[in-house]
Formats: C-alpha cells, structure tokens, sequence
C-alpha cells in the first residue's frame, strides 16, 4: 500500500470519459500521486492549484505536468508524432493514434507503473508496455480522439468496450444528479478502467511474456529438431507462439525463416503446423503436400510413407502423427519436396 501523497489532480468536470478517468487511476498507482484527489473543474484558477493536470487545460507541457491533448498542433502518439497533416501516413513512430490523456499518462509514466506492480525486469517492463498500449491503450485514445476502426461502415455496433461502459457511468440527460454524485460516478469509472488495467497486465506478464520466453527457447533449439532451422517444437498445444514468432525472427534478422511449428495435443499425437505469413490468416509459408491434404491413418501412410501419421488437414495448414519422429519425418519431408 503506498503512502497517500496528499497531492490534487486535476481535471474537467461535467460528462467523463475513459481517458481521464483511467488517468487518474495510473497516477494514483505512483508514489508521487497515490491516494491523491481528483479535482474536476475546467476554472483554470482552481487548476493552477493542483499538482499535475489532465486532458484539461490546453497545453500539453510534460515539465510542467500539463497533459491536455485538445488543442490546436497536438499531434503525439505513443512513440512518436503523427504530423501535422494529421494523418497515420505521417506517423513517424510506430503507432499512428494520436493520444488521449490517459495514453499520455501512459507514455510518459507506465514503464514505471508496470515495473511497480509487476516487479517485471526492465526488458520485460518495455515489452510488456508496448503489447499492453497495442492490446488496451490504443483502442482508447482512438475512441477518445474520433477515429473510427476501419474506413468502410461498421458492420455491427460495438458498445461493450470499455469507453462505451465508462460512459454509461455518467448520468443520464433526464436524471437528476449533484456535484457528489458525479464525483462519485467518476470514481467508479476510475475504479473500472483499473480493474481492466489490471487484468490486461496480468494476462501480459503472467502468461504473455512467458510464452515469449518459450518461443524464443524454441528458436535457440531449432537447429536440434532440424538442420534446416525450418522446424520448431513447443512444449504446450496452448501456448500462443505466432505472434511471438513473427516478433523474434524478425528481431533476430530472419523473417519468415520458420516453417512448421510442432507440439503435443491431448490425444497423444504431436501435431504439425504450418506458420502463416504473416498478416493472413490461412497463407502458409509452407503447406504440407497437397497429396496429403484430407488423408487419414492408413491412407496418409501409405501416401506419405511415413509410419504413425493420423491425418492433414483438407487445406494442408496442420496434420498430425502419434509419435513426434513421426511429426518430424512430415516436416522434414514436406521441406525436401521444396528443395
């Protein structure tokens, strides 16, 4: 539990939204801030008094602790600026959103939060930072900011997002409310967005990360399953391993190296699967052969020539053999047909 700080944020008043409200919650998660008071007014004497300022104000002045993003020439996203122009083509970082208050809470002071209460390292603090604004913050700072998902109408209505959820917080336009009722409301909102916050960081650090892990350990080996490097094995069917992949080979300057993933399923059979490009959803790299695909047990043997196969998959994406020799003299055969 930290020490209350006795400190003041402040913010506007009237209708809330997710930004602000999540704001608040990441800095009361600081030393600096914690326990602090939130002080909704748009009086700019009454602002001037509190120690750091939020998505109210006009100025976005980090030295001074002012974090507005409505004004005129704001243009900052997460790792960088959009451009004048306004637009993501002009992105000079690696996200194009331009940011909300509680994104520009979370660019300058999230490492630090994260690091506080995951006890991450400090390369794990930045993965786990980066993967968290592209899966949460993101979505946020769009919302908040007017840009729509996709450039073509939506197909459906989304309204369980957590912008749409903060928001329903507020009181209704025919309901009547107070200055402490709306106080209140706010605070619930604050409370929502950090309970997501905190799922989200959970789900990173306690099962994200540690699947990178496994993948990474897996492409170190990958010469021991295959001298191609083409092939590797995981330990766990369930383990989420193709965004990582994609990230890894790419880290490593060997894009699109991998070919075939292997792993264990539950009815005793080591699977074979392709790895797509990436960006698709049903491209592979490498299928396996196309006089395999839709062979079952006795007829995929007999094709394939290959004892203990159970099947490949009509598209060719994934098959699988009840040893893994098995899977492996599939991978190793359909890279051969390659060569």
């Amino acid at each position: 539990m930290l020490a209350p700080s006795g400190k003041t944020i402040g913010t506007h008043d009237g209708t809330f939204q997710a930004d602000e409200a999540f704001g608040c919650w990441l800095l009361r998660q600081l030393p600096a801030y914690a326990g602090a008071t939130v002080k909704r007014s748009r009086d700019p004497q009454e602002l001037s008094q509190c120690e750091i300022v939020i998505d109210v104000g006009g100025s976005y002045v980090p030295d001074r602790l002012l974090f507005d993003h409505h004004q005129r020439g704001f243009f900052e996203t997460a790792d960088g600026e959009v451009g004048k122009a306004s637009g993501p083509d002009t992105a000079t970082g690696r996200w194009k959103t331009k940011l909300s208050a509680s994104g520009l809470v979370y660019k300058h002071f999230g490492r630090e939060i994260i690091a506080s209460l995951a006890h991450t390292s400090e390369a794990d603090t930045e993965l786990a930072w980066a993967e968290i604004y592209d899966q949460f913050f993101e979505s946020i700072d769009a919302i908040d900011n007017g840009i729509e998902i996709s450039e073509s109408a939506p197909r459906y209505k989304e309204s369980s997002d957590l912008s749409s959820r903060v928001a329903r917080l507020n009181p209704r336009w025919n309901e009547e409310t107070s200055t402490e009722d709306r106080q209140v409301r706010f605070e619930q909102a604050s409370a929502l967005c950090g309970a997501e916050f905190l799922d989200v960081l959970g789900e990173i650090v306690m099962s994200w990360l540690p699947a990178r892990a496994k993948v990474a350990e897996s492409l170190e080996k990958c010469k021991d399953i295959h001298d191609s490097g083409a092939v590797i094995y995981l330990e766990s069917g369930g383990l989420p391993w193709r965004e990582h992949l994609y990230a890894i080979e790419k880290e490593q300057g060997i894009a699109g190296k991998v070919k075939f993933v292997l792993y264990p399923d539950q009815s005793v059979m080591t699977r074979v699967q392709a790895v797509t490009v990436e960006g698709t959803l049903f491209t592979n790299r490498l299928s396996l052969p196309e006089s395999w695909c839709g062979l079952r047990d006795d007829a995929l043997v007999e094709k394939s020539g290959i004892l203990g196969c159970c099947f490949v998959h009509a598209n060719g994406f994934i098959g699988g053999n009840k040893t893994y020799e098995g899977a492996i003299a599939m991978a190793d055969a359909t890279l051969r047909m390659t060569t």
